[in-house]
């Protein structure tokens, strides 16, 4: 199974360098998101990677459905 981040190959054939100060001044330069590891690897998410290189689409699911129509009704027949 593949990691949810990129490898240091696949980072290196997206950004074409391997030094890692080239790939953040790459990765900057073109407004990418990226977490530094202690050792200052830029690391991408592979679902990231694959939008900003036009791969995938991103979608907007609503999670919350539609509220659903109140079935009671107050009954103020007896109110004074």
């Amino acid at each position: 199974m593949a990691s949810e981040i990129l490898s240091d190959d696949e980072l290196a054939e997206i950004t074409g360098y391997k030094a890692r100060a080239y790939q953040r001044r790459w990765l900057d330069d073109r407004n990418w998101q990226y977490v530094e590891s202690r050792g200052k690897r830029p690391l991408v998410g592979r679902m990231y990677a694959r939008m900003k290189l036009g791969l995938v689409t991103p979608t907007i699911i609503d999670p919350s459905p539609p509220p659903a129509a109140s079935t009671w009704t107050a009954d103020f027949s007896r109110v004074n």
